[in-house]
């Protein structure tokens, strides 16, 4: 996330699922005002002390001000000069001018853009549950983003030690799909997708799960590609998906690149608020036809209110369908990243460059924010508490330097994009407390 730019190309954003060499450690940045993370979160000690040089921490009643900073908020339809205040794990106050003596810790965003904190819809974040899930801190709050949404890791069999371990012991706030396979993707790397064996799918005891974790589930994951589920028994698999989320009242998110049936089939199977991932994607059956017009059904689709989500990944959105589907009209609702660890070759980019990636697309910097902000805000149900940070909201947000320069974003296909602005993550705000700041976290769990 660090590289800097000298005049030529630039690719950037790997994910990594581990401390790397030279890490830094957890870093408390703040010595005065309350903890900084929730008691949920275990705590890593000897802290070094940074240099504070744009951080002042007078004595008053807010806990955190952000000041001076240019608000982006597409839910408030706010771009202008703001600064907003923090108090008690919520955004207690938005307006022209705070004084800066009305709180515990200041932080001079001047010449940044402040933003909700991001939702990435589809990652993979169940450390150590799975052989490509990420850490999420590391992957997140790095970019900007303060909630992450597991798409699919666990099954009914497994989830547990996700939900009680491994999430937990994340400053993330981390939300989930549950696979619609028993074990999730637990044996992804070995046995692909894992529904090769249709006898994996319990449909009630998936059903169940989501429904004695409200809050913590949101629908149902199945994946619709060729390595997965055989060209034979992928219909079948949509109806036992489809007939699980039906029966928790949950939401439906269908990977569909590289399916083993039409993609008309699949979209057949999905309604207002479900979730067709990995849409801009280059292969067989994609949202274009052979003239490279968006297909009839893909657009019926849209109309409907199926959520057309990039879950970029590595090999996931091709520029050219993106930018065709662009220019007739069909943007990504949602922009989410499918973090994992990639196989050798690949590259995943975080959510601070495929926002910028997308803007340098075409698509206008508040709509490119919005779909990493309100739009999955109000694909989760969730818009009356994340993807804005109008009073009251969760205290999670993200300053970002605008950098200009020539950056240069690559697909598999060996596409490319090129943009003159990059959003680098200044610092990134959870829970009303800094918890990431200019490449370092502040505080990690250990997991």
């Amino acid at each position: 996330m660090g590289e800097g730019w000298d005049g030529g190309e630039i690719s950037l954003t790997v994910a990594c699922s581990s401390r790397p060499a030279g890490f830094m450690g957890c870093r408390r940045w703040f010595t005065k005002g309350p903890a900084p993370v929730p008691s949920t979160i275990a705590r890593l000690n000897n802290f070094a002390e940074p240099e504070e040089d744009n951080m002042t921490t007078p004595s008053a009643g807010f806990d955190l001000l952000l000041k001076g900073g240019t608000l982006l908020d597409p839910a408030q339809g706010i771009h202008d000069r703001r600064d907003i205040a923090f108090q008690g794990g919520k955004v207690a106050a938005v307006a022209e001018n705070i004084p800066p003596d009305q709180a515990l810790n200041v932080v001079d965003a001047a010449g940044k853009l402040v933003t909700p904190g991001l939702i990435d819809l589809h990652g993979h974040f169940y450390h150590g549950g799975t052989g490509s899930a990420v850490h999420a801190d590391q992957n997140c709050l790095s970019a900007g983003v303060t909630t992450g949404v597991d798409a699919g890791s666990a099954g009914c069999m497994n989830f547990g030690a996700m939900r009680d371990y491994v999430f937990p012991a994340h400053r993330t706030r981390l939300l989930a799909f549950i696979h619609i396979g028993s074990v999730g993707l637990a044996a992804n790397r070995v046995l692909g997708g894992g529904l090769q064996d249709l006898r994996i799918i319990d449909v009630d005891q998936t059903a169940d799960a989501v429904k004695k974790n409200p809050g913590f589930f949101f629908g149902v994951k199945v994946r619709m590609e060729l390595n997965a589920v055989a060209h034979w028994d992928a219909p079948e698999a949509m109806r036992l998906a489809r007939a699980a989320a039906d029966q928790c009242g949950g939401r439906l998110m269908v990977h569909v690149s590289g399916t083993p049936i039409p993609l008309p089939q699949i979209l057949d199977f999905m309604g207002p608020g479900d979730i067709a991932t990995h849409a801009f994607n280059g292969n067989h059956e994609g949202i274009l036809d052979r003239q490279d017009r968006i297909r009839p059904e893909v657009r019926a689709a849209s109309e409907r209110g199926v959520i057309m989500d990039l879950g970029h990944a590595g090999v996931h959105c091709d520029v050219e369908v993106a930018r065709s589907a662009l220019q007739q009209g069909l943007p990504p609702d949602t922009i989410s990243t499918d973090i994992h660890i990639p196989p050798p070759g690949r590259r995943v980019y975080l959510m601070n460059d495929l926002v910028s990636k997308f803007h340098a697309l075409g698509m206008s910097l508040e709509d490119a924010v919005a779909a990493g902000t309100s739009r999955p805000a109000q694909v989760l149900g969730l818009e009356g508490e994340l993807g804005s940070l109008a009073p009251g909201m969760s205290g999670d947000a993200a300053v970002y330097d605008l950098r200009e320069g020539r950056f240069v974003w690559h697909d598999m296909a060996r596409n490319k994009v090129e943009g003159k602005v990059r959003l680098d993550t200044f610092l990134t705000v959870r829970n009303g407390a800094v918890a990431w700041r200019e490449g370092k976290l502040t505080e990690m769990g250990p997991c």
